[in-house]
């Protein structure tokens, strides 16, 4: 990460939202990063593509919405503190694909987004504008519910497996707490019929490959996945989940992982989803 950097935050005109953007500035103050809070106009269908002639009616909605989005921004930007440096851009189009132009146009190491339930079941589905920058975002996302506190002093939990995912987010984890002076804590969580010497002996290696020697704690983890993680980081009250995530079935290339899509979902605590590789300038 390049402490030259900037983090990139998603606002709109939920409380959550809000939530995301104090943490986000929280985050950049202690990784002294510039903050760049982003607001997306979401233009409604004109009347010329359902095949009518265009009517002012359209180009009135348009300027409302612009007009809200300008007024949001400075609200944010006072919000968080008049005397704060904030950059403020609003853009037009989709929000997830207008926040990743915005990461991937510059220098950001992290996107901030809140994270809300879509549709009849709510709770249990990741926003969909977080999920699709977790999957095809430029660099790592952080999904931040609305009850997140600002990181502190607290630890951070990285989740591992043997997996290349698993080892991105562990040398994502582990650059962001040294930078915070965070304590890392790598949990990997077993099936309760595998034998525990297989997991230690992973956390074992995983240590000695990324060259954390003892300055990283260690968990194993009994039960299922996602909520054996969210049960250990909730107990040792970390401030941030950080876990690798990829996509499976035919569906891999659009799909958030099913353990880190849970996770983000049930978590307390601010989730990073890093991927095994993000797109370079030959990707863009």
């Amino acid at each position: 990460m390049n402490p030259a950097g900037s983090i990139v935050c998603g606002v709109d005109h939920s409380s959550g939202a809000r939530a995301a953007a104090r943490f986000a500035a929280g985050l950049a103050d202690r990784l002294a990063l510039r903050l760049v809070v982003v607001y997306v106009v979401q233009p409604p269908i004109p009347q010329s593509e359902l095949g009518m002639a265009a009517r002012t009616d359209d180009y009135v909605v348009l300027q409302g919405l612009r007009n809200a989005g300008e007024k949001l921004l400075e609200e944010v930007a006072q919000e968080l503190g008049p005397d704060r440096d904030v950059h403020s851009e609003l853009r037009f189009g989709g929000a997830s694909e207008a926040l990743g132009a915005v990461a991937g146009s510059g220098d950001a190491e992290l996107v901030v987004v809140g994270s809300r339930g879509l549709g009849s079941v709510g709770s249990l589905l990741l926003g969909s504008v977080s999920q699709r920058l977790a999957v095809h975002g430029p660099c790592p996302t952080v999904i931040v519910p609305e009850s997140a506190a600002e990181l502190g002093d607290a630890a951070i939990v990285c989740a591992v497996d043997d997996s290349e995912e698993s080892r991105a987010a562990l040398a994502a984890a582990a650059t962001l707490a040294e930078r915070l002076g965070a304590t890392l804590v790598l949990a990997h969580a077993a099936g309760d019929d595998a034998p525990a010497g297989d997991g230690e002996e992973l956390l074992s290696r995983l240590v000695a490959e990324s060259g954390l020697g003892g300055s990283v704690e260690r968990i194993l983890l009994r039960g299922a996945a996602a909520e054996a993680i969210v049960g250990a980081a909730t107990a040792r009250r970390a401030g941030m989940i950080v876990i690798g995530s990829r996509g499976r079935g035919a569906l891999a290339s659009a799909a958030l992982g099913s353990v880190s899509s849970a996770v983000a979902t049930q978590a307390p605590c601010a989730v990073t989803i890093v991927r095994a590789r993000y797109p370079g300038p030959a990707d863009s």
